[in-house]
């Protein structure tokens, strides 16, 4: 009897707590996004600056379409408990 009053509060609290699922995928969603607007951006940045500039431009902005490019964001999903919840 003992043991039922020690682990119910386990299985309630397992049973209360929020769907975290849905908050790393909006999470990855929304880092995902946010990532290709920088590099959208970035990518038209350099492609100003080669069409209006000199060659010397044309070079510089050739090194700097190399730091446009951004390693993918590591979300990582939500562990679960000792129970599975």
């Amino acid at each position: 009897m003992r043991l039922a009053f020690l682990l119910a509060p386990l299985f309630l609290a397992g049973c209360a707590t929020a769907n975290h699922q849905q908050l790393y995928y909006d999470a990855v969603k929304s880092v995902s996004k946010d990532n290709t607007m920088a590099q959208t951006a970035c990518w038209g940045a350099v492609s100003e600056i080669a069409k209006g500039g000199d060659n010397t431009a044309k070079v510089n902005a050739i090194s700097l379409a190399e730091k446009c490019k951004k390693p993918n964001v590591d979300v990582h999903a939500p562990k679960k408990n000792i129970l599975g919840f």
